[in-house]
């Protein structure tokens, strides 16, 4: 490891989001270079290969994948690692990662980027002795948790492995085999290091669902560090977790859009557990268009003083924002408006119109120049 003022990091980042439907996805539906979100310096250098840092000083890139896997089922990723040519005065070494954030790094320097990162449960490789971190001086393994790089924290570990900075290509393997809990890693074909435990409720207090990404850094040492994808076999939470052509384009025109999977109970600007789906629909559209902001209008049934209606209509908005924003939207890009029973599509004499009024619509743009 890398000394308090060395950058270091090249961490796998698996980032939580909620539940919903099931699909499983194998290698051969996953690596399409539209699925990731590449990032800094990260550069794609084959058809499932990508170097993250050049053998530079003070440098970073990650790559994220758009869409989030279930923890509450099995998975298995094998990659190929390349952790630089420098053993002497290279740095930093890896820490494959969970954590709730999307598309977010921790503390830099003796923080591998996985540092504050909370709830969270990382697998480190680390190539750099840290000695008040107690690091051994070999290049060495640990499971760690809730952002903590101080092996008195760790779940596993530390544990010595071979040097790995010597300019050759590692076979890494994640797996989580759910029934039995037991999240383990290979090195070179070789099991190195486990960790048994519920990770779903002991880790991440009940919440199934995970990004993943890679994220790599430098600081005043450095290496050249390549990650190529090998075999990545997970289960998707939502079947159509993406608008169609059609949808695209009519969003793409400016046209307003109705949420229509997106409901409310009477009164209550909690979303229904069958929101979600949608959610990570107008989630996808905007990770895809980061120069396009959206507008997103609440409206209800006519029950009620109009204020009070204004009032929660505009909260029911604001709820749709919040997830947005939890999943990584800049808040930036986005305007709330309540507009109450002002603009009813359906009529308020039935149980059936006043539930369809209770409604949100959206609108993406581009603003100006």
């Amino acid at each position: 490891m890398s000394s308090q003022h060395h950058v270091k990091l090249f961490f796998f980042l698996l980032i939580l989001g909620l539940g919903g439907s099931r699909s499983v996805v194998a290698q051969s539906d996953l690596l399409h270079i539209n699925d990731f979100v590449l990032s800094g310096a990260t550069k794609r250098i084959g058809d499932r290969c990508f170097r993250l840092t050049e053998a530079i000083d003070w440098t970073s890139g990650s790559i994220w994948y758009r869409s989030p896997i279930r923890l509450d089922a099995s998975f298995t990723m094998e990659l190929n690692l390349m952790l630089g040519c420098d053993d002497r005065t290279g740095a930093d070494g890896m820490v494959f990662a969970f954590s709730p954030y999307s598309q977010v790094t921790g503390h830099r320097g003796e923080g591998m980027g996985f540092s504050g990162l909370y709830p969270s449960l990382g697998i480190e490789i680390d190539t750099w002795q840290n000695e008040h971190l107690s690091d051994p001086p070999e290049d060495h393994v640990a499971i760690l948790q809730h952002g903590y790089v101080d092996h008195l924290f760790n779940l596993e570990g530390p544990v010595v492995i071979k040097n790995v900075e010597d300019c050759l290509l590692h076979a890494f393997t994640i797996h989580w085999d759910e029934p039995s809990h037991t999240l383990s890693m290979m090195l070179d074909g070789r099991k190195v290091i486990s960790y048994q435990g519920d990770l779903v409720n002991q880790i991440f207090d009940g919440n199934p669902l995970v990004y993943w990404g890679v994220t790599a850094a430098t600081g005043q040492y450095n290496n050249r560090q390549e990650i190529c994808f090998e075999k990545l076999d997970f289960t998707l939470p939502i079947l159509e977790s993406r608008y169609n052509a059609v949808e695209i384009g009519d969003f793409l025109t400016g046209k307003t859009m109705t949420l229509a999977k997106v409901t409310f109970p009477s009164g209550s600007t909690r979303l229904d557990k069958e929101s979600e789906p949608e959610l990570y629909k107008l989630l996808q559209l905007m990770q895809t268009y980061p120069g396009h902001k959206l507008i997103i209008q609440g409206h209800t049934d006519d029950q009620g003083p109009a204020e009070a209606n204004r009032n929660i209509s505009r909260q029911r908005a604001q709820s749709i924002a919040d997830f947005l924003i939890s999943h990584g939207i800049d808040r930036r890009r986005i305007e709330v408006q309540g507009l109450g029973e002002e603009f009813p599509e359906f009529s308020n004499q039935t149980a059936t119109g006043r539930l369809k009024n209770r409604r949100i619509t959206v609108q993406l743009y581009k603003p100006r120049a």
